[in-house]
């Protein structure tokens, strides 16, 4: 599949028992599923892991955020949206909303640098991920 245009990635899930502390979500559950989203995203795109660590590039994280809003509680439905944008010369940022219906309970993004594997220096980010990127 080649995406030509912004591509916004969808996900509901339910709050299950492995993802509270004792009286909500706990933060690490929202950091998985930026990194789950993230990986939809790719796959979405054309470029699953498993290929971008064939052909592709490295991306790894080089800053996170969340900030949580609302609290998510167990049972609640939570709708993720992860999208690509910030899009710069060798960086890029996955961008990741968590929603309850309509209401934004918290919202994360993930800094991330092209990196060529074997040296790990920087390098442009690829085509397909600005092609695929939401504009800023």
């Amino acid at each position: 599949m080649t995406v030509t245009g912004p591509h916004i990635r969808t996900e509901t899930r339910r709050i299950v028992m492995s993802e509270i502390d004792v009286s909500q979500i706990h933060f690490t559950t929202a950091y998985r599923w930026m990194d789950r989203g993230l990986c939809e995203w790719l796959a979405d795109v054309g470029w699953p892991f498993t290929r971008l660590l064939d052909e592709g590039v490295g991306i790894p994280i080089v800053d996170s955020r969340c900030r949580f809003d609302q609290r998510i509680l167990l049972d609640d439905m939570i709708t993720i949206e992860t999208s690509v944008g910030g899009v710069g010369t060798t960086s890029f940022r996955s961008r990741h909303r968590f929603l309850r219906g309509d209401q934004l309970c918290a919202e994360g993004e993930l800094t991330h640098v092209c990196i060529e594997r074997g040296g790990r220096t920087p390098v442009p980010v690829p085509e397909w991920i600005r092609a695929a990127a939401t504009p800023d």
